[in-house]
C-alpha cells in the first residue's frame, strides 16, 4: 500500500572537529538525508548550491561563529530552520543564538536522546511549512476540478464563462454542497482575484449588530459606538463581498443591500451620506425564495435583483460518480493537514480507501452534503494514520445508514444478514492475509474476528 509522506529532514551539520561531525552524521542516519561541512564558510558554499531544512551548528569555530552563520544562512534561505550547539551552554548564548535567528540550542555534551527530541520538534516545524506551501500552491483548485459527473462538468463550465463578469450571481442548494466554495471559485478566476474575498454568514447576528457589521455604523450611532466603524461592504471594496444564506435578512437589511445593487451607494448605521463603493456581490442561500417572494417574506425587486444569473449546486447524493474520486481528495488534503500533529512514527496516512470502506461511502446518502464527506476524510486521516483505512474509522452512524440503506434495495428473499455477515467475512479471509490483517480489514478486533468464526461456521 502506498502513503502520503514528507521527503527526510535535510540536515547539514557544522563544527570544524571532523570527530564531531562524524558522530552526529552516524546518529542522523536512518532518520534523516545529514552531511556534513568543517566550516561555517564551507557550510554557505554547499547551502548556495543546494538549500536544507536545518542547519546544526557548533557556536565557536575558527572564522565565522556559528551566530554569524546563523544571520547568513537566514539571509541566503529565510525559511531553514537553524540550532546552535555550544559547550558553553548559558543564558547569555542563547539569547545571542535566538537573537541571531536560531530557532534552539543544543548544550553540549547532548545524549541521543536530546537529538531524537530536537529532531522531532524540527520535523513539525518543517512539515508545517510544507504544508502550509502545499496548501499556498494550491489556492487556486476546487474541490469541483477534475470530478467528470455531468453536474460538475456543468459547474465548471458555469464558473469560467460567469467569473470575469461583474454580473451578481445567486447560488442555491442543500447545505454543505460546496455554494461557498463556488463563490470563492468565481472570485478566483475574476479581474478583482488580487482584491479581498470577504465572507458574510446572514444568520450570525442579530438584525442591529449584523447592519452594524456589514455596512458599518459612525462614533454614537448606539450605545457602544465610540468610534467609526468600517463594515464588511468598505472591506471589500474593489473586491467581492459573498453573502451566504441571505434568505435569512431583515426586512431593513433587504432595503439596504437593494440600494446598494441600484446605486452602488452604503450608508453606515447612524449615518445619512452616502459612501460610493466598488463591490461584486455574490450570494446563496437553501431557502426556496421564489416561494418567500410569494409569502413576501422576502422582497421581489431585490429577488430578481440577485437573481441575475442563478446556479443550483446539485447536493453529493445525485453526484454518486464523483463521491469515490472526491473522498480520496479530500483525504489527501486532511493527511497534509494534520501530519504535523501526528508522532514522527506515524507521519504517514492512507493514500488510498479500501473497497468495504468505499462502498459503504457509495451507499450512504450524504445529508451533510461535501462538508460532511470532508469531516468524515479528516476523521479518517487521524484515527487511520499510517495504515489502510477500516469501517471502524467511519461514524458509526454512518455505517448504519448505509448498511439500512443497502438492506432497502435488496430483493425479496435475499440473503439474511448473519449469511451476508459470513459472505463477506468468508470474502476478507480468502485473501490469505493473517487474522489480525483480517480484523483490521473488518474494522474488528482479532478475538471478536475469532468468535464469529466458530459463530458462523467458518473454517
Amino acid at each position: 500500500m502506498s502513503v502520503l509522506s514528507d521527503p527526510p529532514l535535510e540536515v547539514l551539520v557544522v563544527d570544524d572537529d571532523p570527530a564531531i561531525v562524524r558522530m552526529l552524521l552516524l546518529g542522523l542516519k536512518g532518520n534523516c538525508t545529514a552531511r556534513g561541512a568543517s566550516s561555517a564558510e564551507a557550510a554557505l558554499v554547499l547551502l548556495k548550491k543546494a538549500p536544507v531544512d536545518l542547519v546544526l551548528t557548533d557556536m565557536c569555530m575558527e572564522g565565522l561563529s556559528g551566530v554569524e552563520l546563523v544571520r547568513e544562512v537566514l539571509a541566503l534561505s529565510p525559511e531553514t530552520t537553524c540550532v546552535v550547539m555550544t559547550a558553553f551552554a548559558s543564558y547569555e548564548t542563547a539569547v545571542a543564538a535566538i537573537k541571531a535567528g536560531a530557532f534552539d540550542y543544543l548544550p553540549k555534551p547532548f545524549s541521543v536522546d536530546q537529538l531524537d527530541h530536537l529532531i522531532a520538534k524540527v520535523s513539525t516545524l518543517v512539515a508545517l511549512r510544507r504544508e502550509n506551501r502545499r496548501l499556498r500552491a494550491g489556492e487556486g483548485t476546487d474541490w469541483f476540478e477534475g470530478l467528470t459527473s455531468p453536474a460538475c462538468l456543468a459547474l465548471q463550465t458555469f464558473v469560467e464563462r460567469i467569473a470575469p463578469s461583474e454580473v451578481t450571481v445567486l447560488l442555491t442548494g442543500e447545505t454543505g454542497s460546496g455554494k461557498t466554495e463556488l463563490a470563492r471559485a468565481i472570485h478566483r478566476r475574476s479581474s478583482r482575484k488580487d482584491k479581498p474575498f470577504v465572507e458574510v454568514m446572514c444568520t450570525a447576528l442579530a438584525e442591529q449588530l449584523f447592519e452594524s457589521e456589514v455596512f458599518g455604523h459612525v462614533r454614537g450611532a448606539f450605545t457602544g459606538a465610540v468610534r467609526d466603524h468600517a463594515g464588511k461592504f468598505e472591506t471589500a471594496d474593489g473586491g467581492t463581498l459573498f453573502l451566504d444564506e441571505i434568505g435569512e435578512l431583515s426586512a431593513s437589511s433587504q432595503a439596504k443591500l437593494l440600494r446598494f445593487l441600484e446605486d452602488r451607494v452604503i450608508e453606515r448605521v447612524g449615518d445619512n451620506h452616502p459612501l460610493r463603493l466598488d463591490v461584486r456581490i455574490l450570494a446563496a442561500t437553501n431557502r426556496l425564495l421564489p416561494e418567500m417572494v410569494r409569502t413576501r417574506q422576502f422582497r421581489e425587486d431585490l429577488y430578481y435583483r440577485l437573481n441575475m444569473f442563478e446556479c443550483l449546486v446539485p447536493p453529493l447524493r445525485e453526484r454518486q460518480e464523483d463521491i469515490a474520486p472526491l473522498a480520496l481528495r479530500l483525504l489527501r488534503v486532511a493527511s497534509q493537514k494534520y501530519a504535523s500533529l501526528l508522532a514522527p512514527s506515524a507521519r504517514v496516512s492512507p493514500a488510498a480507501v479500501p473497497k468495504a470502506v468505499l462502498s459503504t461511502l457509495l451507499s450512504y446518502g450524504w445529508p451533510g452534503n461535501v462538508r460532511e464527506l470532508r469531516n468524515v476524510m479528516e476523521r479518517i486521516a487521524l484515527l487511520a494514520a499510517g495504515r489502510e483505512a477500516v469501517l471502524g474509522d467511519l461514524p458509526p452512524a454512518l455505517v448504519s445508514a448505509s448498511a439500512n440503506a443497502s438492506a432497502e434495495g435488496l430483493p425479496e428473499g435475499s440473503l439474511t444478514l448473519r449469511e451476508l455477515e459470513a459472505q463477506h467475512i468468508r470474502k476478507v479471509l480468502e485473501r490469505g492475509v493473517s487474522m489480525d490483517q483480517a480484523a483490521a480489514s473488518l474494522g474488528i478486533t482479532t478475538v471478536t474476528l475469532w468468535r464469529k468464526r466458530k459463530e458462523l461456521g467458518l473454517a
